[in-house]
Formats: C-alpha cells, structure tokens, sequence
C-alpha cells in the first residue's frame, strides 16, 4: 500500500462523522483498521453511500477477496426464474457491490489501472450478457424462438463500443452499444408468432431497461445507443445484411475509428465470425492513401478547432493533452497501419501502443510517455467519478473534494496534483500538435514585412513607409486604422500569448484586404469580426498559424457584411474555415442528416436544451457553409436553395422526433401508433419551403394535417390512461410542441421564423386538421390563391400513407374538372385580384429603387404566373402523366412541364427561368449584405419589362375593378 492515511485537517469533521455513522451500523464483532476504514469514507463519498447501507461490502474490500474468482462465479446468481423486480435489484446490487471491491483496489493502490478497468468491463460483460439471457428467456416464452429462412435458431449479437469494446471501462462510464441479429424470419410460436425484427427490437428495449431504469438502488449502466447505423434515427436493431449495406455504402470517417474498438459479447462461433468480418474490414484497408491521411488530419483539427470554442481545460478528457487526444493518437496509427498489420487490429489501448511501439510506429521515448500520461489520467478520472459515482472528468472547483481527490491520488496537496497533470498534459499536447503536420508550413518572414509588422507595432522611418505602401498596396489611412485597433486591445490586456499571436496576424490581415476591391470596407468589416472574437484569443492563434484561413476569411467577409457578423457573433463560425474542402461541397439531404447524427450523437435524449443548442450551432455552421460555396462561385442559385431547403427539411424532421417522443411520453400514443414515429400526422411545407426555394433567413410556412378518429385517446401515461387526450388535442399538442422548438431562442438565436397562417380559415382556424376536413374545404370553401398555394405545397415530413393521402388531394385539387372559358376567366380574375391586393400593400418600389420580390416584372409576379397556368392546365397535364405524382412543386420546374407539352412556348419558358433565377440570386446576395431586397431603378431593366410584356399578354382580357 502507496497511499499516506493522514486525513487533512478540514476533512476531519467529516472523517469523524462518518466513521462513526459505520461503526454503528457494523456488527460488533467485525475486525477491522480504523484508521483505513476513515480514510476509505473519508476519500469516497460513494463508498461512504454504500458502506453505511452495506457495513460488511468495505470489509470485503479492505480483505481483498478475489475479484477473479468472484467474478467467474457472478453469472450463475442470475436465475431466469427471477422476477422482473428480482433481477433488476440483484443487478444493481452485484454491480454496486463489485464496484465497491474494485474502486478500494484502485484507490490503495493494490491494481495497477489497466487490470481495475478490465475488471470494470468484465464486470460489465457478465451483467449485460446476465441481462440479455434473462429478456430472452422471458421473450421465448411470449414469442417463441426466432428462426431464420433455414430454420436455424437466431439470436441477438451485442457489439460493445468505446471503453468498454476495448476492456478499459472507467468508472462511471456509459456502456455503447450496438445490437444485430443474422438473418429475418420470424418466432416459432403456434399461435403468435412475430416477426424476428420485432422479436429482437423488444428484446433490445427489455434489456436497455434492465440495464438503465432507476429503481432504489440506482441503474446498472446508463445505455447509449446511438453509435448503430442511422444514430438515433436508426433501427434500434438491424441485421447482418442490413448493417453490412450501411457501413459499405454510407459509413463515415469517424465511425471507423468508432468501429476499431467494436468487440462482440455474445452469440455463436458462427455468428460472431460472420459479425466480424463484416465490421473490421470497414475500419482496416489494405492500402493507405492520401484521402486517410487528410481524413485523420481533418479529424485531428475538429478537435483541436472543439478546444478553441469550449472552455474544456478544466476537463481531463477533452482538454488539451487530456484523454481524448491520447486516444486518438493511438487509434489514428491504428487506422493507417492496421491493414498491413493485422496484430494492430486490437481493441485494447495499452495493447495498441505496445504493438505500435513494437512495429516502430511510435518512437520509444515518446510511446513511453504517453503510457505515463494515459495511466496516470485514467487513474484521475477513476478518482474524480469514485469520488461521488458522477459521470465526470471535470476537475473539481470545491475546496473539500481537492482534498479528497488528492488523498485518493496519494498527493501531499492539490497544487501538487495539477502541476503533476500539467506535465503530463503539456507532453501529450506537443506530441499531439505535431502529428500528421499539415505539410504546408508557414515561411519566415521578410524584411520588408518585418518593417510593415514595427510600423504596426510601432513607428518606422518616413523613407520606408513609401516603399511599403507601393510594395503591399495598402494606404496609411490603413496602416493607422490597423494600429488604432491593436491599441484597444493592447488597453485590454489580452496577454503576451494573445498579443503576440495578435501582432503575428495583423500585417497578414492588412495585406489581405489591401487585395480586395474594397480594401478599406473589408478591413472595417474584418477588424469588427476580430473585436467580437477577441475575447477568445485562440482565435487569433489559429488565424495567425494558418494563412490561408486567413486569405479565406478575407475574402467571405469582403464579399458578406452578413457572413461577417455571423462569425462576430458565433466564433465558433470560424473552425469551419479550417475544412475548406467542405465549403464548395455540395451537401445531399443525405450527408446533412448524417452531420446532425454526428453533432448530436452524445448528448443525451432528454437534455432538450443541449439538443436545440447543438441543433443551432449545426444550422449556423450549415447555412455558413453554403453561403461561403455561394459567394465563391461553387453553387449556383438552385443548388444553393435546395441546399437550404433540406437543410431546414433534416432540422423540422429532427424537432418533429423530438416532439413525438415528448408528447407521446406525456399523453400516451395514439391507437396504433405505438411503436410508429409521428404516426398520423403530416408535416407540409409551403411556399419556399414547399417549392425548394429557401433563401438565407427565409422563414418556414408549415400547415399540419392528421387522421383518425377524432373522438378516440392516447394510451395515456405509461399506458395507463391518466392524462389520455383525444386525437385532435393530442396532434395539435405535437404541433405545438414542434413550433415551440423551431421558435424558442437559444444562444444561437431562433431556428426559424414560422408561419401557420395558410392553414384552412388562417389564424381563424385550428392549428391542426384533420385529412378529411382538409379535404372538404379545399374542395368547397378555399379561395383560389389557397389553391394557387398547393402549387407548392410538399409533404416535409411525417406520415408516409397520410403523405399519399394528401398527395391524391393535392393531385385532384389541382386538375379538377372545370367548365368552359367562364371559370378560366374567373381564375383569371382572381389571379389578377391577389396580385394587386399583393402589391398595393408590399411593394416598396420608390422613385429610386425597385422591389425585386413585390415590383412589377418582380419575382412574385413569375410566380403568380407560374400558379395560374399550373391551376389552368393541371387536369390535362395529368392526363398526359402517368400520375398526379409527376405533378411538380418547384417553379423552373412547372415551367419546364408547361414548355414540354405545349401549355407555354419555350421562349417563354427560357425568359422566365433566367430571370427567376437572377432576380433570386440578387436576393440572396443582398441578404447576404444585410441588405433588402431593392436595387436601382435602372438596372434589370429590359428583364422587368419582359417579364412585364408576358404577364400583359397572359391577362390582357381580364378586367378587374
């Protein structure tokens, strides 16, 4: 035994109290050290907890029974004949009991850290797999066995995941896992046999809740799943084919690296060979190439780009030179090596390293090092979550728990503790700051640019002011503008670190706008950007080691006051500039939706406020993406609409889960819809949102649509009727729900505006309607601009039969029958009615300016011509269609099906297309400006007057008093 039992003074009181609150609660005649057993209450509060309910536990501990031999005997405590409330209890108390044991190890120094968290994950296994045969034990006798095409019986294989998939779980941690099953078929019961998708979904949910529930004596583990395919979305369990189709064809960098510490729990040889094959091939290629290479890179900077936006330097895991980053060493040399290497292919972090080591991958000094570092950071981190049993890796700020987390670490004091740390971070931060070093290094500088950094800083001669103006191209007005605002924040006092960085960035920065065609609006632009990152001085650190971030930046902000203020305002704007690959990308729905899994993937489900706030974080960095493509010339206006648009599409769906999962958590499900998500309930964008058209800050115009019995319940509060809801007040609680989250402010500001008003009757009507009342209005009561509104009103998300439902609807409203002329000239009529209504009350054209959206020749006017030919000639062009399906929701598009079957001529077709599209892109240029949408009077002219001319000819007959 290492540790010093000498209590500190100001834990004595405490030591007291508790030793004495144990004495009672032990037999009389136990024999025990007192001054171990003060000192074990003393450093643990958990142990303290459980040693007072459970005298005898911490004796077992301070006698050191076999962990070994103990835990070879756990499983056979787990009978399946238990009850449910049985085997819930014995788990959480084998667990707590176990933990006890091992955390006294830990903390006397009697087991070196490795062998503590293998005994962590061992333990782990044994409760899991107890778990597992226990559910499925009870699930055979409801179900019966699931059998596969062949007959075989199937069974649940579980992947554990991160530390505990690599045998070095902490002591607090979540458990990751992943679950799948080898083939479909269903159960062999007689009389009720289910499905082995169902089968093995249930028995997952009854093996989670065994694990997390909280009962009286707390939860086993808390369960994370959302490292399987799809994240949260996904199938809580998927089988073999399925899985294998995933990580093939959509699996992302950093589920490779997820993937190497994968390891299989349970199943058959057969199986866990045929799982194994299917998951290490993803993370291990034969070859290494360039794409790995940047890949790691681009992962390794995320990181480092998480530490400039997150106060993370109390934190031991994700701070620099803590645990993360010693993890990922390991693994990024795993994931390049690992394929020529197979030996490499382990799980196990200390076992990596001594192969990395072996193979000369990692030089011995250094690997010995970082062996120091991550032993003696796992061994804090134990120390902080055995403290209290907290899931954390935050240093303590309380003055009492330093003191007990330092007699746990065997330190004489706190500030011996931290400087210890502070070693071994600073070891792991170089090493980590040098790995896979970005080839293109910054060069020395030049005299000349020296001269240009002292006049900046200071004063030079007037002989070579001259010579710097006409070689740098810059002003003196800019020189003194520049030296003006390092002065401010010199008054600050950054520090000599951030000043440095400072003075290395500002003769860069004036260079760069010196190039722009408005060098002295940039520099006001970019130096108001730098005054709302400067409290952040790491900002100025990686601006000025990374020049072509720089050049970059210059350029958005030169180009957007609104990027501009953008990333004053959110910083953390800024990391993005540090992937400039991904600027120009264009991004699917697809690769969108996996983005939001991975910005999401470890916050907790029910942490609702960390969920918007990520989720705005993520919409910034989206829409700053795009726009920087935009301005760059990468996308052009159709791209960069629809990029927005499913940008907005993945954040309602996300909110709409989010929602259903709330609601139906409060009132119950409705009939049926137990195990559906947002069953019965259809979410339809309209206008921009609906015709794929979003703009920068465009707002979304939602109308909700749901079916069923109105008069029938939710199932209640877990099922048990109290708080049941009709079926009309449990969906407009939903909705309301989904516009509260899409509304409600977060540091980031406001998802987005919303609008509900084009729902039936407007702000008059219910929030929402049901299908067939949706049905009768629009068929008897609607006026014609809510049908002119169909014209692009598109299912976002929801219901997939209520979404064929409204798209038959959509289909006869929009191609039903009409007499004669007579109702073409109504239409007509009507068109022209709304459109001057339209105008006469939105149009801000003036004698100098013209309203690019309302003004006459304007965008609103394409569109409204766009609606009346879509309401006159949709019942021919379904005809002509194989289905009412094909019917389109984007303007171009309408026109290009109008154009095709003769309704419009091409030339008319080519005319309004363009100009849509530059009237479109001027407007979104000028919010990018922070600028409305007007422009001078004299330019577009000759595209106005012909969009003009069209709109005359088309209703040139209509008269409207």
């Amino acid at each position: 035994m290492k540790k010093n039992l000498k209590i500190p003074a100001k834990l004595e009181t405490t030591s007291e109290q508790r030793f004495s609150e144990w004495q009672q609660a032990v037999s009389d005649d136990s024999l025990y050290d007192a001054v171990l057993v003060t000192w074990l209450l003393t450093a643990s509060d958990y142990i303290y907890r459980w040693a007072i309910k459970y005298p005898q536990w911490l004796l077992d501990a301070i006698e050191a029974v076999s962990i070994e031999q103990g835990l070879s005997k756990l499983p056979e405590e787990f009978e399946l004949s238990l009850t449910e409330f049985d085997m819930k209890q014995r788990l959480r108390q084998k667990r707590h009991y176990w933990s006890v044991i091992i955390a006294v190890q830990d903390i006397l120094d009697r087991i070196d850290i490795k062998s503590i968290t293998f005994y962590q994950s061992t333990l782990a296994d044994i409760l899991i797999q107890a778990a597992y045969r226990w559910s499925e034990h009870q699930l055979h006798q409801q179900y019966g066995v699931p059998r596969g095409k062949g007959g075989a019986q199937q069974e649940l294989l579980i992947l554990a995941m991160g530390k505990l998939g690599g045998r070095e779980l902490n002591f607090s941690s979540d458990i990751d896992l992943i679950f799948t099953f080898p083939e479909d078929g269903e159960t062999d019961h007689e009389s009720r046999p289910i499905e082995n998708q169902k089968f093995f979904v249930r028995l997952g949910q009854k093996l989670i809740s065994l694990l997390s529930d909280i009962t009286y004596d707390g939860f086993v583990y808390r369960v994370d799943m959302r490292l399987r395919p799809y994240g949260q979305s996904g199938a809580l369990v998927a089988n073999f084919n399925a899985l294998q189709d995933y990580y093939v064809e959509q699996g992302r960098e950093w589920e490779r690296f997820a993937m190497i510490k994968a390891r299989v729990l349970n199943g058959h040889d057969d199986n866990r060979a045929e799982l194994e094959s299917i998951i290490r091939p993803f993370s291990y290629r034969r070859y290494i190439d360039f794409s790995v290479l940047e890949s790691i890179r681009q992962l390794k900077q995320k990181i480092a780009s998480e530490l400039l936006r997150k106060d993370t330097q109390g934190n031991i895991k994700l701070g620099d030179g803590g645990i993360r980053e010693l993890e990922f060493i390991v693994q990024s040399l795993q994931l390049i090596s690992g394929g020529r290497y197979p030996v490499l292919q382990t799980k196990n972090w200390w076992n990596s390293l001594d192969v990395l080591k072996v193979k000369e991958l990692l030089p011995v000094k250094e690997s010995h090092h970082l062996k120091k570092a991550y032993e003696f950071l796992r061994v804090l981190e134990n120390a902080l979550q055995i403290h209290d049993e907290k899931q954390t890796q935050e240093l303590p700020v309380d003055k009492n728990v330093r003191a007990q987390i330092s007699i746990m670490m065997g330190a004489t004091s706190w500030d011996d503790l931290t400087q210890e740390l502070e070693q071994h971070q600073s070891r792991v931060a170089q090493f980590f700051k040098g790995l896979f070093h970005d080839p293109h290094e910054e060069e020395g500088m030049d005299a000349e640019y020296e001269k240009l950094s002292s006049w900046i800083e200071g004063d030079v001669k007037d002989a070579d002011k001259q010579d710097l103006l006409e070689q740098f191209k810059i002003t003196e007005d800019m020189v003194e503008d520049i030296k003006s605002f390092r002065s401010e924040f010199s008054d600050r006092k950054i520090g000599s670190r951030g000043l440095t960085r400072l003075d290395q960035l500002l003769p860069h920065l004036l260079i760069e706008t010196a190039s722009q065609p408005e060098p002295n609006m940039t520099l006001q632009r970019c130096t108001e950007l730098l005054r709302g990152i400067g409290r952040r001085t790491a900002y100025f650190e990686m601006l000025a080691e990374n020049l072509p971030v720089l050049e970059y930046l210059v350029q958005l902000v030169s180009q957007s006051r609104w990027l501009a203020k953008q990333m004053s305002i959110y910083p953390s704007l800024l990391d993005e500039l540090l992937f400039p690959s991904n600027l120009g990308k264009q991004l699917s729905k697809d690769d969108l939706a996996n983005q939001l899994r991975q910005a999401l993937i470890r916050i907790e489900l029910d942490d609702i406020e960390e969920q918007l706030i990520a989720l705005g974080g993520f919409k910034q960095a989206s829409q700053f993406k795009i726009a920087a493509g935009d301005l760059t010339g990468r996308f052009d206006i159709s791209a960069v609409s629809q990029q927005l648009t499913d940008l907005a599409e993945v954040i309602v769906d996300y909110l709409l889960q989010l929602a259903w999962r709330e609601t139906v958590a409060k009132f119950g499900a409705p009939p049926g819809c137990e195990e559906g998500f947002a069953s019965g309930f259809l979410v339809l964008g309209y206008g921009k949102l609906g015709g794929d058209e979003l703009g920068y800050g465009s707002d979304l115009d939602l109308v909700f649509l749901y079916q069923g019995d109105p008069q029938t319940q939710t199932s209640g509060r877990d099922n048990s009727g109290d708080k049941a809801l009709e079926l009309h007040q449990f969906y407009t609680r939903l909705a309301q729900r989904l516009v509260h989250y899409l509304s409600t402010r977060t540091q980031q500001g406001i998802m987005y505006e919303v609008d509900t008003r084009l729902r039936p009757s407007g702000r008059s009507g219910m929030l929402v309607s049901h299908i067939d009342a949706f049905k009768k209005y629009q068929h008897n009561e609607a006026w014609t601009w809510e049908h002119q509104a169909l014209v692009r009103a598109r299912p976002v998300t929801g219901d997939e039969p209520l979404k064929n439902e409204y798209m038959q609807l959509r289909g006869d409203i929009l191609s039903k029958s009409k007499p004669p002329q007579s109702e073409h000239d109504d239409l007509a009529k009507d068109v022209v009615k709304m459109r001057q209504k339209m105008r006469k009350n939105l149009d801000k054209t003036d004698s100098k300016l013209w309203d690019i959206k309302q003004g006459l020749g304007g965008l609103v006017d394409i569109e409204f011509l766009v609606q009346y030919w879509a309401l006159k000639h949709s019942r021919e062009l379904v005809n002509k269609l194989s289905s009412f399906h094909q019917l389109p929701f984007n303007n171009v598009d309408w026109l290009q099906l109008l154009a095709k079957f003769g309704f419009i001529d091409n030339k008319s077709r080519d005319l309004l297309v363009d100009c849509y599209r530059v009237f479109r892109q001027i407007s979104n240029h000028n919010a990018l400006q922070n600028q409305p949408s007007l422009i001078d009077k004299a330019e577009l002219n000759s595209e106005r007057e012909q969009v003009l001319n069209l709109w005359d000819s088309t209703f040139e007959a209509v008269n409207v008093q």
